[in-house]
């Protein structure tokens, strides 16, 4: 690894925005004659970072819409241009050759199944997924392996843009401790050289794929219950979401033919629970009063470009939630909705008609005693 953090490992380049090209930094001009002196004017610079004109040119051809500034510096008789993102480092030549792999690997398993891939397919705007697929009912998938850091602002922004282009993003990462995690719909692998990814094996997702269980609130129950919380067991039956672990490829088939759906749950804190499920389970937790946080989670519908009509706000309601459901579960994974049996209804008590007996005895003329409502044949120390 080089040991300066950030650096470029081969070519020592940046682009100046300014003069919209590129500046090699091990030659004396700077690559631009007609300037004397730039290095030094681009040293004293104290402007910040971000307003120096100073872009990765790695960074800035891979992703276009996320730019990464540098500053420059000079160390051990050498210039230097690093980036500013602490969380940016050298770009290697292996974590190209993993995103390439993961590529080839997601149009393989989407073709398989019939359906039209473009690797590094561009948008109108110039935004573009590394893979996009175009699945069942003409809906576009962009499939993204997001190897290197990004943070969860960055990613949102993305996110938004790619839905705005009609394509519903599927984020990818190989960090368990990735900041894109919930914050978008993802899943993750682990981290494995480009020579494994391209064999044909069980590549499995460790996280970001789920389906629904039922669960019996019991006494072997190890769950809080969701209706009374720590304080007991209600016997009726919960929905849950349990990990689910797929094959990498068997998950680009089925959310491109739309067996899986992106979905979003509220954790015990509030925060976002995004994860992809089967479409049947969506429909089934629904059925039985669960809640999503978001309902436009669904696939995007790719909208026609040049309407002449703007779009119409869509006013939602929030909606109704029983006071039960005020008692969260102690486990922030678990999706509040409502339980699958009934409350025992009680039938009323009647005034002077005998309430003794599993089946009331239903006599007329009845007194009332500290117990109920009873005849003389059951009233409280009568004989027999």
């Amino acid at each position: 690894m080089n040991e300066y953090d950030g650096e470029l490992p081969t070519r020592n380049l940046v682009f100046n925005t300014d003069l919209d090209r590129l500046l090699d930094l091990d030659r004396d001009d700077l690559g631009v004659p007609e300037q004397p002196g730039l290095w030094h004017r681009l040293r004293a610079d104290r402007r910040p970072v971000a307003q120096r004109g100073l872009l990765c040119p790695i960074c800035r051809d891979a992703r276009p819409d996320q730019p990464e500034w540098m500053y420059l510096s000079f160390r051990r008789g050498r210039r230097i241009a690093s980036h500013h993102n602490p969380h940016r480092r050298a770009h290697t030549a292996a974590q190209d050759e993993q995103r390439e792999a993961y590529q080839e690997r997601y149009a393989r398993a989407a073709e398989s199944d019939g359906h039209a891939v473009e690797i590094g397919a561009g948008t109108a705007d110039g935004r573009r997924p590394a893979v996009l697929v175009t699945g069942a009912d003409g809906r576009r998938f962009g499939f993204e392996p997001q190897l290197s850091y990004v943070s969860a602002q960055s990613v949102r922004r993305r996110n938004r843009l790619a839905r705005e282009d009609g394509i519903t993003a599927v984020w990818h990462t190989v960090d368990p401790n990735a900041p894109l995690i919930d914050q978008v719909h993802w899943v993750r692998t682990d981290n494995l050289p480009a020579r494994a990814i391209r064999e044909d094996r069980d590549l499995l997702l460790r996280g970001g794929v789920r389906t629904l269980q039922l669960l019996k609130c019991d006494r072997v129950s190890p769950r809080p219950c969701q209706v009374r919380g720590g304080g007991g067991r209600c016997g009726r039956w919960h929905p849950t979401w349990a990990v689910l672990v797929p094959r990498i490829d068997d998950f680009v088939r089925r959310v491109a033919g739309g067996v899986y759906v992106p979905i979003t749950q509220r954790t015990r804190n509030g925060g976002p629970l995004r994860f992809w499920a089967p479409e049947a389970d969506r429909r089934r937790f629904l059925a039985n009063g669960g809640v999503l946080a978001d309902r436009t989670d669904r696939p995007v519908i790719p909208r026609q470009r040049g309407a002449d009509h703007p779009r119409v706000p869509e006013r939602r309601r929030a909606p109704h939630r029983p006071p039960h459901r005020l008692l969260l579960p102690e486990d922030p994974y678990d999706p509040v909705g409502e339980p699958l049996t009934s409350d025992r209804v009680i039938p009323p008590v009647r005034r002077e008609i005998c309430s003794a007996g599993r089946i009331p005895c239903g006599a007329p003329g009845a007194r009332l005693y500290p117990g109920g409502w009873y005849c003389d044949a059951h009233r409280p120390g009568a004989p027999g």
